[in-house]
């Protein structure tokens, strides 16, 4: 059983979709951890919350077996809070509140042990110069660049920024499609991996929602298919995709297979609202039905 960390802030998110709209946990604390918890990683969370976080939103990380120890709680502050409206393919998404920083440094001793490390930020938590300390003393380090990338106006409206990111010794970098477009200045999907090298990762993980995603590990690069289903809430897909791809390929250590995995889980999590779909009985094994089909249709690019 693979041992796994994933440091970020757990969030509230106040989620608009076409259906509805209603207040959930998320993060890629939350997503990407309970994607790995169903394919069985032992998974903890780092994460800084506020007085005012839930505590039924823990008690769901508890139920599935995360690690919650490395949580730390400032009752006098706020916990991380977005508001994300959806609007067909688009999102608008709007810091409320933000919980404190996550001082990496100070976490090195307990993340040295384990086989592989998530940094999912999503509010500006670590920074690069923390996260380039921590290459060397982890066995593995992971990061998905989101929360770096963002930058806020008076409002709380969230939009990207160009990031000058070259981490070499980085495991993986997982993005989004609007994210990779914005990194790196273009449009073009294999163009973008190929840029993305200057990163330095040994595994780049591009994910392009309804498209499903390319990944690329040194001279191989694949393309992985959706699988086809109807989309209730798109929140934290990628992140589950993240989340299920580490968890997997530290337990087989076949990139295809796990890329099939991780696009599994994704579309499990698109069919309800919020991280819901990851606590319902039998996930795992209808994320290998399906990742039986998608890794017949995987192509090298």
């Amino acid at each position: 059983m693979p041992k796994i960390a994933v440091v970020g802030h757990l969030t509230i998110d106040e989620i608009e979709v076409e259906c509805g709209s209603y207040t959930s946990m998320g993060g890629v604390a939350c997503y990407a951890s309970l994607a790995a918890r169903v394919l069985g990683a032992d998974v903890k969370i780092f994460t800084r919350i506020g007085g005012d976080f839930p505590r039924n939103y823990l008690e769901v990380l508890e139920d599935a077996g995360v690690d919650l120890s490395g949580v730390v709680v400032g009752e006098d502050e706020r916990s991380t809070k977005f508001k994300l409206t959806y609007m067909g393919d688009r999102r608008c998404l709007r810091l409320l509140s933000r919980a404190g920083g996550i001082e990496l440094e100070k976490l090195a001793g307990e993340l040295q042990s384990l086989d592989a490390v998530y940094l999912g930020p999503v509010a500006w938590e670590v920074d690069i110069e923390s996260i380039s300390k921590l290459l060397g003393r982890v066995r593995r380090l992971a990061l998905d660049p989101q929360g770096l990338m963002r930058t806020i106006d008076e409002a709380g409206f969230i939009k990207l920024k160009r990031l000058d990111l070259e981490i070499p010794g980085l495991w993986i970098l997982r993005l989004s499609g609007e994210e990779a477009e914005v990194l790196t200045g273009s449009t073009d999907p294999i163009e973008i991996i190929d840029r993305l090298k200057r990163v330095g990762a040994e595994i780049t993980i591009l994910t392009l929602g309804r498209l499903g995603g390319i990944i690329a590990h040194g001279a191989d690069v694949i393309k992985v298919p959706c699988y086809e289903t109807s989309i209730f809430d798109p929140t934290g897909a990628g992140d589950v995709f993240g989340g299920a791809f580490i968890a997997s390929y530290l337990d087989c250590w076949d990139l295809r297979w796990a890329a099939a995995m991780a696009s599994a889980m994704a579309s499990i999590v698109v069919e309800g609202s919020s991280f819901k779909p990851l606590t319902s009985p039998g996930v795992r094994d209808e994320a290998k039905r399906r990742a039986e089909k998608i890794y017949r249709l995987i192509e090298p690019l």
